[in-house]
């Protein structure tokens, strides 16, 4: 039987990672092919399997490297917005809730969701609307940052989509911060 505090995190993880813009774009526009919402499931499965066996060692940049991974070997995506660290900071920390029996970011997350979830991604750039979750007086992380929804913007798409000599869109950030 699985424990409630891992039924919490893997719920959130499921969240999160349908919340991730990068991720939520690979899969709408099938850049792991027609397979690609199995892809995110297993995406899903892999990290609750891993946060499971590495509880006690976790580390932000690790869970980037696996994100970045994942991202790149079952999406062709190359992510140069640092979301992927963002996500990793916000796992991490949704883990070490649950795992103290706190399950109120898994209750957000799951208002979130179900207020936002038929949004197609590439609308997600226009909805200056979900910036007012972001003022959130409970002392989360930045949960739409940490979940990529402010990485896509409109200033985007008019530039039209940049191909890569393999044939592949790159999912660019309009600023650089590094």
């Amino acid at each position: 039987m699985v424990h409630p505090n891992q039924a919490a995190f893997a719920e959130g993880l499921g969240y999160i990672l349908k919340s991730w813009t990068a991720l939520k774009l690979a899969v709408e526009q099938e850049w792991g092919g027609p397979d690609s919402i199995e892809k995110r499931e297993w995406m899903a499965e892999t990290l609750v399997e891993y946060f499971g066996a590495n509880a006690k060692k976790l580390d932000e940049f690790d869970v980037e490297d696996i994100l970045v991974q994942i991202m790149s070997d079952e999406f062709h995506t190359d992510l140069e917005d640092g979301s992927a660290f963002a996500v990793s900071k916000h796992l991490i920390s949704l883990f070490n809730q649950c795992i103290h029996g706190d399950h109120s970011e898994v209750a957000k997350l799951r208002e979130k969701f179900a207020s936002r979830s038929q949004q197609p991604a590439g609308q997600s750039g226009n909805n200056e609307g979900d910036s007012d979750t972001d003022g959130d007086d409970d002392g989360s992380e930045g949960d739409d940052d940490a979940m990529g929804v402010e990485e896509a913007s409109t200033s985007q798409e008019p530039q039209g989509p940049i191909i890569d000599e393999d044939g592949f869109e790159l999912v660019t950030k309009g600023r650089r911060r590094r």
